[in-house]
């Protein structure tokens, strides 16, 4: 665990996920914030397993995997840019995790529980919106990314 002074303002106002929110709902939920440090190959969230968090990429790298129909490996994305987020659609959909995410050499993340962002909403109900927007139009690009991908794989078979 990294020291929570660690923590910069700039990380969580640069971060997509949090574009839009003021000052004082930054500041709560770096109050509400955990960081975790992973080694190379440690598992952050299991595929399958219930999602009570959501996770921003603090540094380092990460993999996002699932198993194919002969189980398998397989990479959907790898992220690298530092406030890149996964585990947001535990906080739209309360189902199992879509996918395994696995630390590359070390990683830093931000963790945000659901219980402690549901506390956050209840003191700043408009942050909801705020929040759902702006993991609504990642998820978009993510799709449009992954429809790319698809047709790509489709035109070349």
């Amino acid at each position: 665990m990294t020291a929570k002074s660690d923590l910069d303002r700039r990380f969580l106002e640069d971060s997509s996920l949090f574009l839009g929110l003021e000052e004082e709902e930054i500041d709560c939920l770096i109050e509400l914030a955990e960081l975790h440090q992973f080694g190379d190959g440690e598992v952050i969230v299991e595929e399958k397993s219930m999602g009570d968090a959501i996770f921003l990429l603090y540094e380092g790298e990460i993999a996002v995997s699932t198993r194919d129909n002969a189980g398998g490996e397989v990479v959907l994305a790898t992220l690298t840019e530092r406030g890149a987020f996964f585990g947001e659609i535990s906080l739209v959909d309360p189902g199992p995790r879509s996918a395994t995410v696995k630390s590359r050499d070390e990683a830093v993340l931000l963790a945000l529980s659901l219980e402690a962002l549901e506390q956050f909403f209840e003191t700043f109900p408009e942050a909801r919106v705020v929040i759902l927007r702006n993991i609504a139009r990642v998820l978009a690009r993510r799709l449009r990314d992954s429809n790319v991908r698809v047709a790509a794989t489709s035109s070349s078979s």
